[in-house]
């Protein structure tokens, strides 16, 4: 009876440290567009499955976030940029400071561009709290921080995702499409690429560990030098609200009574949007595709965690001030029709908007020219901060039309 007992307890070890080591299960795929361009498929790797974004954010269990380009090039900077975006508008700013000198370690990674078939991975370990990146399986960079997985993860299943849509495929809880789950495990790099990234990661280590040898010393003396102290980390609890739509001032509208007996489908949504002021005369054009990312990979000042914050500060000053300009359009509202767009913004320094373009439509073409005359009517935004000191900001704008249930 004690060697049963022996063998059943084993047995019950054995099942456990299998649990325990297993992989993170696929819970959900997303395909990102832009342009009605195919540019990757971001993959969410879970140790339960969900479809619930408070249980996928429970940072005892690994998890793993993964990323497969479909586009032939695609900047790393831009890439990184737009994530940075989701980043500052899906989290509280006490998180965001806490997590800015993370967030500059983990901007540096990109470099140039990503191309067809390079995989992206971003995996935290639940038992150190450690996130790693790596690409194509060569590592890239840990960050040894218990929260800094859930600060990347809420830019993809927030309040305010790249789409409803992407949201809702990641949280597929296991349930993915076929078809795009073929495609995406069929995105593998070359071996020449993966040569490319172990070079690339070999002269970066080379080139900091030079630049971490002490320099000689020469004999003759040197005058004193004084340094400043350092400036402390700024405060944006106060600074960004809450991360919804709802916080950031866009209440709900009321339906209207004369909808039709059986409306579009409604997909899930982030939140509504406000019914601003009357239509100004709009003087901006469409921006042509952003085909050409050789321009995103030219040398930037180097990256700090002010300057990271002041961004994302920025960056949440200028979507409150485009969502007091939307409106919905009452045809879309008699008819139920719902629906998510991206716009991509381009702002000169003193917030005249240059160009507008659409990243994401909707089905509606009401809903898509409304995303865009908003941006329009919003114009002149807030100027650029000093400190950032450049001509033009390049933004995104997530937009969701939803009629309340």
């Amino acid at each position: 009876m004690k060697s049963t007992n022996f063998v059943i307890a084993a047995l019950l070890l054995f099942a456990t440290a299998l649990t325990a080591n297993a992989a993170p299960l696929l819970n959900g795929l997303a395909l990102e567009q832009q342009f009605n361009k195919d540019r990757y498929i971001a993959a969410v790797y879970s140790e339960r499955l969900s479809g619930d974004a408070n249980a996928l954010l429970d940072n005892n269990m690994p998890r793993s976030l993964q990323v497969r380009v479909i586009a032939d090039r695609l900047s790393a900077r831009r890439f990184r940029n737009q994530w940075m975006e989701g980043i500052a508008i899906n989290n509280s700013g006490n998180v965001l400071t806490g997590q800015a000198e993370n967030m500059v370690t983990f901007a540096n990674l990109f470099k140039g561009r990503l191309i067809a078939g390079d995989q992206l991975r971003i995996d935290y370990a639940a038992d150190t709290g450690t996130t790693s990146v790596s690409l194509n399986d060569i590592m890239l960079g840990m960050i040894e921080d218990r929260e800094f997985f859930n600060t990347l993860l809420r830019a993809w299943i927030g309040p305010v995702p790249p789409s409803t849509d992407f949201r809702d495929d990641l949280m597929g809880a296991g349930q993915v499409d076929s078809g795009l789950l073929a495609k995406y495990e069929g995105l593998q790099p070359a071996a020449d690429r993966v040569a490319q990234v172990t070079a690339m990661v070999d002269a970066q280590e080379a080139k900091e560990e030079a630049a971490a040898e002490p320099a000689p010393q020469k004999e003759e003396s040197k005058p004193a030098q004084v340094v400043a102290a350092p400036k402390p980390k700024p405060d944006l609890s106060a600074d960004i609200p809450p991360p919804s739509l709802a916080a950031i001032g866009a209440p709900a509208i009321e339906k209207p009574a004369s909808t039709r007996a059986n409306p579009a489908p409604k997909p899930a949504a982030s939140a509504p949007v406000s019914q601003p002021k009357p239509l100004k005369p709009t003087t901006t054009r469409p921006a042509t595709p952003l085909d050409d990312e050789l321009d995103e990979e030219e040398e930037e000042a180097p990256l700090t965690a002010d300057m990271i914050l002041a961004r994302q500060i920025y960056h949440s000053m200028l979507l409150r001030h485009t969502f007091k300009h939307i409106r919905y359009p009452k045809r879309a509202q008699e008819r139920g029709q719902e629906g998510s767009v991206r716009l991509n913004v381009t702002i000169d320094n003193k917030g005249i908007v240059k160009t507008v373009s659409t990243l994401q439509e909707s089905r509606y073409s009401s809903l898509n020219r409304e995303a865009v005359e908003a941006v329009e009517r919003a114009g002149p935004y807030p100027a650029t901060p000093a400190q950032l000191n450049i001509d033009e900001y390049n933004f995104t704008v997530p937009i969701t039309f939803r009629l309340p249930d």
